[in-house]
C-alpha cells in the first residue's frame, strides 16, 4: 500500500489507487435547478394565498 504523505485522500480499488471523485459543474446545476424548482413553487403559493 502506499503512504499518503502527500495529504490527498485516495481510494483503493482492485489494488489501484485512484483520486476521490468530485462533483462536477453539471452535477453542482442540476442540484441547484432540483432545489430551486419547489422552492419557487411554495414561494409562488404563499404569495397567492396570504398576500
Amino acid at each position: 500500500m502506499r503512504s499518503q504523505s502527500d495529504g490527498a485522500k485516495h481510494n483503493s480499488v482492485y489494488g489501484h489507487i485512484a483520486p476521490c471523485a468530485r462533483m462536477t459543474k453539471t452535477a453542482a446545476m442540476l442540484i441547484a435547478v432540483l432545489l430551486a424548482i419547489p422552492v419557487f413553487v411554495i414561494l409562488s403559493v404563499v404569495d397567492w394565498v396570504f398576500l
